[in-house]
């Protein structure tokens, strides 16, 4: 039998609470943090940012990450409450992805990321796997077309490493 992969969006993450094994409230998830890879392979997602009680965010790893459910996320008890700092190859999905400009390769067609969609791998990690986007209105009081297309099929994501001579 198999099972169908389990896709996220991470703005529906935003203000989650977080619970520990026995059911206590950690805090609520306030960001996804995933490292972007120079190559157009799908970015991991490493963890979650959660405010803790006093507004102070600490990063919970997707390692520790048990369950993800509808209207909560288990972690387990072990959690370190060092304050959150971000590194230097790690990028915040809900701060800094969302509301960027893109491009769709296949259609060219250009809008807004709204939401990006993380999703289990085969080997157990955390990847992002879809970008929902938004074109541009058409008129007076109008929303453009949504469209949810894969990664690999957006420009303006990803980094890109420049060619490096010898």
């Amino acid at each position: 039998m198999s099972t169908t992969p389990t896709r996220i969006f991470a703005a529906r993450l935003a203000g989650l609470p977080v619970f520990d094994p026995k059911g206590d409230e950690v805090g609520k998830v306030r960001d996804v943090v995933v490292v972007l890879r120079a190559d157009v392979r799908q970015p991991r997602v490493v963890g979650l940012v959660v405010e803790v009680f006093g507004r102070r965010r600490i990063f919970a790893p997707m390692t520790r990450v048990t369950n993800i459910d509808s209207g909560q996320v288990i972690t387990t008890g072990l959690l370190n409450m060092r304050r959150f700092e971000l590194r230097t190859a790690e990028t915040l999905v809900i701060g800094q992805m969302l509301d960027r400009k893109v491009r769709v390769k296949s259609s060219g067609v250009e809008g807004m990321v709204f939401d990006v969609a993380m999703e289990q791998a085969r080997t157990r990690d955390w990847v992002l796997s879809r970008v929902a986007l938004q074109e541009g209105s058409k008129g007076f009081r109008r929303r453009g077309q949504t469209h949810v297309v894969e990664w690999d099929d957006v420009d303006g994501l990803h980094t890109r490493e420049p060619n490096q001579g010898t």
